[in-house]
């Protein structure tokens, strides 16, 4: 049997675990107040209709909205906000994205996104900590 201050101790832990992991959610996934960055997907989806990285389809991210059970989605759904809000550069982000969902960083998907930013984004998420 545990002593009493055991229980307490492990039910602190896996709430610290839980709040600590919320945290890591990507800014795109955590904010609605991301409007700017959620009219920028919208965008893609005319601007880029035949976006595909490796054996990823990112238009069809777009028009379902995604699956936050992917892992590819998740990665690039939070390097395309990274990139968005101008916390990562272009190259950053053509690097990431190729090696993660595979392919070259020179895409015409990648060229796509990258050539449709606004030119006047913003460099902080709304509502959020940066």
């Amino acid at each position: 049997m545990l002593p009493a201050s055991k229980p307490l101790r492990f039910a602190f832990a896996a709430a610290a675990a839980v709040a600590l992991l919320a945290g890591c959610a990507p800014d795109s996934v955590r904010n609605v107040q991301a409007k700017g960055f959620n009219a920028y997907l919208d965008s893609l989806k005319t601007a880029c209709p035949n976006m595909v990285m490796g054996s990823s389809n990112i238009s069809d991210w777009l028009r379902s909205s995604g699956d936050r059970a992917d892992d590819n989605y998740v990665y690039w759904l939070d390097q395309t906000s990274r990139l968005y809000y101008q916390r990562i550069s272009v190259k950053q982000y053509r690097d990431s994205i190729s090696a993660a969902l595979g392919g070259r960083s020179d895409a015409p998907a990648l060229d796509c996104i990258v050539r449709n930013l606004p030119p006047d984004r913003p460099t902080h998420v709304p509502g959020g900590r940066l």
